[in-house]
């Protein structure tokens, strides 16, 4: 054995990773760290969804859905509503051999958008007896419908009615306390009853018409449905 000939153990020593030495090395550029500028910094944490600025996703969308029917948080905006005027709505029966016609069935003829409100004025005659759901009736509409054999219901949402029975403290909400609070809205009217947002009050209900989802929301919190006829 020679001093020449001495050499440390196998695998006991390591060459030293040598970074930032230029690209050929293999480890310049960022020099390990996978990133420049924050993501190379110890300690660095992004909030969920950031985009770097640009305007994210979820506010880029379109939003529709829920809306709180508590009158403080209304708009004093007057709503638009799509107008139909008897004639046009006697036209669209004929066209589809329709006797009730609705929003549903406007929306799924193409008429209407999924949100919009309607409206049926009186112009025009109507000489066939149509069950018609819209959201306001003016009053020469409503008389006309009724001489000519029909029913004019005006639509109102579950959420509607449950802050008719939330500002009242009412247990049951027909046609007679809907009229209390909508102007519009008379107590021999006849109310059709559809479903929209979720339901966190029991209070029963009296109606001249409730759709199947609506009944389902209703019942779902142990209320009473009442068709009246």
């Amino acid at each position: 054995m020679k001093l020449s000939n001495l050499k440390p153990a196998t695998g006991s020593v390591k060459n030293r990773k040598r970074i930032a030495r230029g690209t050929g090395s293999g480890h310049g550029g960022t020099s390990t760290r996978g990133h420049k500028g924050a993501k190379a910094r110890a300690g660095f944490k992004s909030k969920r969804a950031h985009e770097g600025g640009q305007m994210p996703l979820q506010m880029r969308l379109p939003k529709s859905g829920f809306k709180n029917t508590h009158p403080r948080y209304q708009s004093y905006r007057t709503a638009d509503y799509v107008v139909f005027n008897l004639n046009d709505l006697s036209a669209i029966a004929e066209k589809h051999n329709l006797s009730v016609i609705s929003n549903d069935v406007l929306y799924n003829l193409g008429y209407i958008g999924k949100f919009d409100l309607t409206k049926v004025l009186g112009h025009g005659e109507l000489n066939i007896a149509l069950t018609i759901s819209a959201n306001r009736f003016s009053a020469s509409a409503k008389v006309a419908i009724s001489n000519a054999g029909g029913h004019a219901m005006f639509v109102f949402k579950t959420n509607q009615l449950q802050g008719i029975a939330l500002a009242g403290t009412l247990e049951t909400v027909s046609p007679k306390e809907v009229a209390q609070f909508f102007s519009y809205f008379e107590e021999n009217d006849k109310l059709h009853v559809v479903a929209e947002g979720s339901l966190k009050l029991k209070f029963n209900v009296e109606a001249h018409s409730v759709d199947a989802a609506a009944k389902t929301l209703l019942q779902g919190q142990g209320a009473n449905v009442v068709i009246l006829s």
